[in-house]
């Protein structure tokens, strides 16, 4: 019984908290960047997918113009609502997003390539694979805790 009212506690005063500086929880953020994410993934998958099926762009060059879109989306988003940090230095921000999105960039493209041309797999597949695994093992915490902290 203890356990659960030490939960609701921490669960009030982190909201409290959260309240009074203005920014989301660590949980807030997490949901938010997931639904930036989300978004960011839309165009970044409708530009590289637009470019090489439509255009017949190299994918290596689809994926790249779709990552940078997704960046461009994901910064304005994860800014303004995710991270709620329009105030903050947007130069420094800007540069600090722009380095951890360009080993992004390079982890997403290398990612597809390896992928595709070592195992066969479909584009789509492969931009998928790579797609969440740079998201969920770097791009949140990097952007929480590098970029918009």
């Amino acid at each position: 019984m203890g356990f659960g009212i030490t939960m609701i506690y921490a669960a009030m005063e982190q909201k409290t908290h959260s309240i009074i500086s203005g920014r989301p929880s660590l949980r807030e953020a997490f949901i938010r960047a997931q639904v930036v994410s989300l978004a960011a993934t839309a165009v970044d998958f409708g530009t590289s997918l637009l470019f090489n099926h439509l255009f017949g762009i190299y994918y290596v060059v689809a994926t790249s113009l779709g990552s940078l879109m997704g960046a461009i989306t994901s910064f304005i988003l994860g800014r303004n609502w995710a991270f709620l940090n329009r105030h903050g230095h947007i130069r420094r921000q800007a540069v600090r997003f722009i380095l951890i999105n360009l080993f992004s960039l390079f982890a997403n493209t290398t990612g597809v390539y390896f992928f595709k041309e070592n195992f066969d797999i479909s584009f789509f597949l492969s931009r998928l694979i790579v797609a969440v695994i740079v998201g969920v093992f770097f791009n949140f915490s990097m952007n929480r805790f590098f970029v918009f902290r």
